[in-house]
């Protein structure tokens, strides 16, 4: 019988589904501009939930159209 491990196991890295970090922007919108770059500075830093709300942002902000 092996003896039980006395310490935690280092944590598990799990890989990112893609998916929760796409949103692509609309050209020319401030708004999914700076979303972006928000993005892009949460996976810069390592902050996955940081990037995952902004690239919803991205995919759910309402766009006009011009009739």
């Amino acid at each position: 019988m092996t003896e039980p491990s006395r310490f935690p196991a280092p944590p598990v890295e799990l890989p990112t589904d893609p998916w929760l970090i796409e949103g692509t922007p609309v050209n020319g919108c401030d708004v999914c501009r700076a979303l972006t770059r928000q993005r892009k500075a949460a996976l810069d830093r390592g902050d996955r939930s940081k990037a995952f709300e902004a690239a919803a942002e991205i995919r759910k902000h309402p766009h006009r159209r011009r009739s």
